[in-house]
């Protein structure tokens, strides 16, 4: 494989919350899994998944330390702005301070840009860039395979740190494989289906004409957005537009409501996948606190 290739994929790979270390194995080791543990049905609060970030990554930083190599721990990114609006701005005071997210997005790019991690692994020789990547990895994509909601059949090596660490952490290797693979793959296919629903094109339409009404003569969000992708008055300006349009047409809660719908209906065919993630974050959660409390310590 060329170089350049294997530079992109471990770029990848180090920007993965889940990876993996022996090293702190022995210490933090919880014993065998019985098979009788009950765990809350409740997702996980925003404080339960930086914990088992920072544990990850602890973990990694320890596992490429083990093979040899230089990890920086990385904090969490900040949720992107077509995560936090899939189809429409519908928040003002947001909209006010952010526009349509251009300042998240130069935060991103700056921290991306400037990635020790990145910087490190190019000054490593071909060989040991060859190795680095095999201890995060693994040597080949075999051992593990899951389809994503979008019918892409996704490979893994079930060796390397990563696999190593999430054997485990969750587990059930292949189980929380798959289970991540759908779960963090659902929101493309549910945006389509919102996005053809007549009632979205009803609601979107109306609020089409609120925005033309302000001067604003787009056929939809995402064109608003591309022609404002510049840090500014202007972009503020257009963002509280979207924002109280959306809000005043009633297009933002058709929207939520649609997704709601759908995301109900995918729950109804991977009810597995999303509960099997849950089930295993939730039973992590204390051999993730032990980590982080053990390098605090």
């Amino acid at each position: 494989m060329p170089a350049k290739a294997r530079t992109s994929r471990l770029a990848l790979a180090l920007s993965m919350c889940v990876l993996g270390a022996l090293a702190l194995f022995v210490a933090v080791d919880r014993g065998p899994s019985t098979g009788a543990e009950t765990v809350s049905a409740q997702p996980l609060t925003s404080q339960e998944k930086s914990i088992l970030h920072r544990a990850e990554q602890i973990l990694l930083r320890a596992c490429m330390a083990d093979s040899g190599y230089t990890y920086v721990m990385v904090e969490e990114e900040p949720m992107s702005f077509l995560r936090r609006f899939p189809y429409v701005v519908d928040d003002l005071s947001w909209a006010r301070e952010h526009g349509f997210g251009n300042d998240v997005r130069e935060e991103v790019r700056v921290r991306a840009e400037n990635d020790p991690n990145k910087r490190y692994f190019s000054s490593l020789s071909a060989a040991d860039k060859a190795k680095a990547l095999a201890a995060v990895n693994g040597e080949r994509p075999v051992g593990l395979i899951a389809t994503s909601p979008a019918g892409v059949e996704i490979t893994r090596s079930d060796r390397g740190c990563t696999s190593q660490l999430e054997k485990k952490l969750y587990r059930e290797l292949q189980t929380w494989f798959r289970a991540k693979t759908v779960t963090d793959g659902l929101h493309v296919p549910r945006r389509q289906q919102v996005s053809v629903d007549p009632r979205f094109r009803t609601a979107l339409s109306d609020w089409a004409r609120c925005m033309a009404e302000r001067g604003y003569s787009f056929a939809d969000p995402a064109r608003v957005h591309e022609a404002f992708r510049v840090r500014g008055p202007e972009e503020i300006s257009a963002a509280i537009a979207e924002a109280t349009c959306a809000r005043s047409t009633g297009f933002a809660s058709v929207a939520r409501d649609l997704d709601a719908h759908y995301e109900a209906l995918q729950g109804q065919q991977y009810g597995r996948e999303i509960a099997d993630r849950l089930r295993l974050e939730r039973a992590a959660l204390p051999l993730a606190r032990a980590v982080v409390e053990s390098r605090s310590r």
